[in-house]
């Protein structure tokens, strides 16, 4: 039987393996990693996120394109179909603020994304039923929100159910250890996000490296998803709003690259809640699910995301042909894991037909 690690147990590396299984369910497939979910620490990406389905992949990236599209489409049907996976269909709308659109020389092009064609329900908002008079374009689809505790769970019990194992190992230093670590699979599959190239063994002509994010987990409920971009002298921040299907709300957040501090930017917390407050006003509405009457914090979430120059590496090693890479995901591990799994499998139907005319 053809053995296969999958090395790391964060959203991507939990679904590639169920891609992988669910392709060819003859391969003994391990899931091998030093954090698993219940762990909570900066360095282990996939509990921190939001999440929601929402690419960041431009008009002209069409790769990226490809392994976000079918995250979209397996979120809708799990909201439909299995309460389990705690993802829920709720109106996902973009705002651009005037000095944004201002910056865009008015470009109302550029703020239309890639997958109008693609989601349920997209359309333009006439400007003049927008709520706010610092707002001058608006998209919205119906989207999904994600609740990443219950979904982090449900993809381990998926893995269980197809009959995949687990082993909890030490950080590696080097990639060879994973060979006698776990006994000595045929193939590896290089899922560890932040930790990938910090491996020695993994290199990479690109760059990596950690965005900081900085969310509040509160019990406020809203009734949809609300971004808004572009406040002036503030490129690394934005606000959106995410309501969970289990009550109460992520709000975020920021994008800073470099910034590797664990503590929390308390000028951003009193910034977040200003912002949330204004322009989705229900949060602190009792009318709407008896929320308080101000923002109540549960906890603040400090993460960081694992970017790669040029987005993600899904290919064999150059050097180990027994090591496939399956990281880079950044900002876009949730809707761009299903995708990124099924370029993986695309990689192993190439390579498995080699390895058995070896044996």
């Amino acid at each position: 039987m053809v053995k296969v690690v999958v090395l790391g147990a964060g959203v991507v590396g939990l679904t590639t393996a169920i891609e992988i299984k669910k392709w060819n369910p003859n391969l003994e497939i391990t899931i091998a990693a030093h954090h698993f979910p219940g762990d909570l620490d900066p360095s282990y990406t996939s509990p921190w996120a939001g999440a929601n389905w929402q690419s960041f992949a431009t008009g002209q990236d069409s790769q990226q394109q490809e392994i976000d599209k079918p995250g979209y489409e397996k979120f809708v049907r799990l909201a439909k179909n299995d309460p389990r996976a705690g993802v829920w269909i709720v109106d996902d709308t973009s705002y651009h603020t005037k000095y944004e659109v201002a910056e865009a020389k008015g470009n109302f092009q550029s703020f239309i994304p890639w997958y109008k064609d693609t989601v349920q329900g997209f359309k333009i908002l006439d400007e003049e039923k927008i709520p706010f008079d610092d707002i001058s374009f608006g998209t919205t689809f119906k989207g999904v929100v994600i609740t990443v505790p219950i979904y982090l769970s449900y993809l381990i019990q998926q893995n269980k159910e197809l009959g995949n194992k687990f082993k909890k190992i030490p950080l590696i230093k080097n990639i060879k250890e994973v060979k006698s670590l776990t006994n000595n699979p045929d193939y590896v599959i290089n899922a560890t996000g932040l930790g990938a190239t910090k491996i020695q063994g993994v290199e990479d002509k690109k760059i990596n490296f950690p965005v900081k994010g900085q969310t509040l987990l509160v019990k406020n409920s809203a009734k949809s998803t609300i971004s808004v971009s572009g406040f002036p002298g503030m490129p690394d921040e934005m606000l959106y709003v995410m309501p969970r299907r289990d009550g109460g709300s992520i709000i975020g957040g920021c994008f800073r690259p470099g910034d590797e501090s664990t503590t929390e930017d308390k000028e951003l917390t009193s910034r977040l809640i200003r912002r949330a407050t204004k322009y989705v006003p229900e949060l602190v509405s009792p009318k709407f699910k008896n929320n308080p009457t101000k923002i109540e914090i549960e906890r603040v979430n400090i993460g960081f995301r694992p970017f790669r120059e040029d987005g993600p590496r899904i290919e064999v090693d150059p050097k180990y042909k027994w090591l496939i890479h399956d990281y880079g995901a950044g900002a876009g591990g949730y809707q761009g894991s299903v995708g990124m799994g099924r370029k993986v499998v695309e990689v192993l139907k190439k390579e498995l037909p080699q390895l058995k005319s070896k044996i």
